[in-house]
């Protein structure tokens, strides 16, 4: 559960969703395109927890629950971080080569990066996989439904800047913990 509120939290931005909405709009292969989507995500998270399973076993909570924070603040500046129009340019890739660059642009990002420290705190790492992907996918859901356009409103707009403030305050009460400074590491 905490894996898919951070990661939808995460992406309250629209960068992905928006992206895949103008995918959508210029392929024919809409199914494709989204099957595309969704595995190579699945498969960046499965990589994710798998990694913060065994990074469970290595280290202890203190350092997981740092790193859990340093995931949080780092989605916060994405979220923050003022970024270009999306565009996609993959409007004529064969499906192969759209998957490649699907799942090499998806490697690292922070929801991948929340999965496998949230997985490190707990060693559950395919519920942290699952609970991000269906975090990922409810992020994706409003800006493939109204549209890129979506991300210039002013609400959509709102719920980034609340999103960014909730994770900076996890993250925050979570380092603070880490250190002892607070009760609890959760």
């Amino acid at each position: 559960m905490l894996a898919l509120v951070a990661v939808a939290l995460a992406n309250a931005d629209g960068r992905t969703g928006s992206a895949l909405s103008i995918l959508l709009s210029e392929r024919p292969d809409r199914r494709v395109v989204v099957a595309i989507a969704f595995s190579a995500f699945l498969l960046n998270a499965l990589v994710a927890a798998i990694a913060g399973s065994i990074a469970n076993r290595m280290i202890g909570q203190g350092v997981a629950a740092l790193l859990v924070a340093l995931a949080m603040l780092s989605a916060v500046v994405a979220l923050l971080w003022r970024d270009r129009r999306v565009q996609s340019g993959d409007d004529h890739a064969p499906p192969v080569l759209l998957a490649g660059r699907m799942l090499a642009a998806q490697f690292g990002d922070r929801s991948h990066f929340l999965i496998g420290a949230l997985a490190a705190t707990s060693g559950a790492g395919q519920w942290a996989a699952a609970g991000g992907f269906i975090g990922w996918g409810l992020a994706l859901l409003p800006f493939l439904t109204f549209g890129p356009a979506l991300r210039e409103r002013l609400a959509a707009r709102i719920i980034r800047w609340a999103s960014a403030a909730v994770l900076a305050i996890w993250g925050l009460r979570t380092a603070l913990g880490a250190f002892g400074l607070i009760g609890g590491l959760h």
